[in-house]
């Protein structure tokens, strides 16, 4: 009989939602400057779009985002992205069917939306559907084959339904993706894994 690992779900976390920033301003990205990092009174200039407004305040975690996300789907501008960050903040809020309302919206205005399939996912996972999170998982990297967290996520998911080739080709993926980060769960999984596969 073949060794299993333990999955331990506290153990190793999925990663966490993800906003659709259309890359205004995401702190995180190379070649974007941090203008985050200092906490100073927002100020909001008039000849801004309602949607970077509404990522900047959320982004401090401000809860007039949603309003300002509201706003800009009336506008119309950037109606999938302003959805999805809104399911965001209902998942962060643990309000699972209201998130799933507000991914599933994201969708409808745009199919191939990739930051609400990672989104969904999270949520179906989270709430033990592992099965549909696989397949908007598997999605996400036809649509972004280069988004490296889907692949972590994925391998989880992969775990849990005890796929361990699966899972064990999805964090390689996710190492190869994303050289610089060394963590230690990848790590640890994967050299689980190398035993039994």
């Amino acid at each position: 009989m073949a060794k299993v690992i333990p999955y331990q779900a506290k153990r190793f976390q999925p990663i966490d939602f993800k906003r659709a920033d259309d890359h205004a301003g995401n702190p995180g990205q190379e070649g974007q400057l941090d203008l985050f990092s200092q906490v100073q009174p927002l100020q909001l200039p008039l000849a801004e779009n309602t949607f970077e407004l509404a990522l900047k305040l959320d982004l401090r975690n401000d809860p007039s985002a949603e309003q300002y996300y509201l706003k800009s789907i009336e506008k119309k501008e950037h109606i999938a992205h302003s959805y999805c960050n809104l399911g965001v903040i209902a998942a962060h809020r643990q309000k699972m069917a209201q998130a799933i309302d507000y991914f599933s919206r994201a969708l409808v205005e745009e199919p191939r939306h990739c930051e609400s399939h990672f989104n969904l996912a999270n949520v179906y996972f989270v709430a033990g559907n592992t099965g549909l999170a696989v397949l908007h998982y598997e999605v996400v990297t036809l649509i972004d084959p280069e988004f490296a967290d889907v692949y972590y996520n994925l391998g989880l998911a992969f775990l849990e339904m005890e796929e361990l080739k699966s899972a064990k080709d999805c964090f390689q993926k996710f190492k190869k993706l994303y050289p610089g980060h060394e963590s230690d769960s990848v790590n640890v999984l994967l050299k689980s894994l190398s035993s039994l596969v």
